[in-house]
C-alpha cells in the first residue's frame, strides 16, 4: 500500500504554493475536520486567517505538498511551523477576530495548543516541530500518503533542530495515523462536554464521529529523554 505514497513527489512548500493549497484545503480539509462541521464553519468563514496563517507556516520550512508527478496536482499536504521558548504558541492572534465562529474555533484551538506545556515537560526541549494540518485526497487515502507526509515534516524538523513533534489531532483519522506513528496522547478535549461561558459550542451531530480531540506528541530527537 506504501507504493501509492512513494509514487508521489513531495517538496517543502512555498510561499507559490499557498494559495493552490488552501483552495486544495478547502475541497478536501474543511468538509471532513471535526471541528469545522461541529461549529458549521465553512471554508469561507476560514477563509481570513487561513491564507495568513499558512504564509505564516509556510515560511518556518517545515510545511510539506505531495503531488501527482505526471500531473502536478496537490494529492496531499501538512502545514506545520517550529515553535519556540520565545513563541510558544500559534492559535492566539485570531482570537482577535470580529467573526465569533472564528474565535471560538481559536478558542478551542488554544485550549488544546496551551494545555500540555511541552517545554516544562520536556526541559532539554527546545524547538517543537507542530504539525498543524494534514490533508490528504479522498482518492489518494488509506495508501500510506498521510504517513509519509508527517515523515516528510519530522525530517525536515530534525535537520532544524526540532527535538519533538506535537499535534492537536481533532478528527479520528489523524489520530490513528499519528498512533500508528508512535505518537502518544497526552491530553484528551471532550467534544460533548466542552463548554464556552457555559455553553456546549459542538453539534455532536456533526462531528463525523469523532468524540474528542487529542493533544499528542513524539520526541523526534532520541539524545532528549524526558
Amino acid at each position: 500500500r506504501m507504493g501509492e505514497a512513494n509514487s508521489l513527489e513531495y517538496s517543502t512548500l512555498h510561499e507559490d504554493d499557498v494559495d493552490e493549497v488552501v483552495a486544495f484545503m478547502a475541497a478536501h480539509f474543511y468538509p471532513r475536520e471535526p471541528i469545522s462541521t461541529g461549529l458549521h464553519m465553512t471554508y469561507e468563514d476560514n477563509k481570513e486567517w487561513i491564507h495568513s496563517s499558512a504564509r505564516d507556516w509556510v515560511k518556518s520550512g517545515v510545511s510539506v505538498v505531495a503531488r501527482e508527478p505526471t500531473t502536478k496536482k496537490v494529492a496531499g499536504s501538512i502545514l506545520a511551523t517550529i515553535l519556540t521558548r520565545d513563541q510558544s504558541n500559534t492559535y492566539a492572534k485570531a482570537l482577535t477576530s470580529p467573526k465569533t465562529k472564528v474565535k471560538t474555533l481559536h478558542t478551542v484551538l488554544s485550549v488544546l495548543e496551551t494545555a500540555v506545556d511541552f517545554f516544562a515537560r520536556y526541559e532539554k526541549v527546545n524547538r517543537i516541530l507542530e504539525l498543524a494540518m494534514i490533508t490528504v485526497a479522498e482518492e489518494h487515502g488509506g495508501r500510506g500518503v498521510g504517513k509519509r507526509l508527517v515523515q516528510e515534516s519530522e525530517r525536515r524538523g530534525q535537520v532544524l533542530g526540532c527535538q519533538l513533534a506535537t499535534a492537536q489531532a481533532t478528527a479520528v483519522p489523524s489520530q490513528r495515523l499519528l498512533y500508528r506513528l508512535g505518537y502518544e496522547s497526552l491530553y484528551t478535549m471532550d467534544y460533548t462536554t466542552f463548554e464556552i461561558a457555559g455553553d456546549h459550542v459542538f453539534d455532536m451531530d456533526r462531528m463525523l464521529g469523532t468524540p474528542s480531540a487529542k493533544v499528542m506528541a513524539r520526541l523526534i530527537d532520541q539524545e532528549v529523554k524526558k
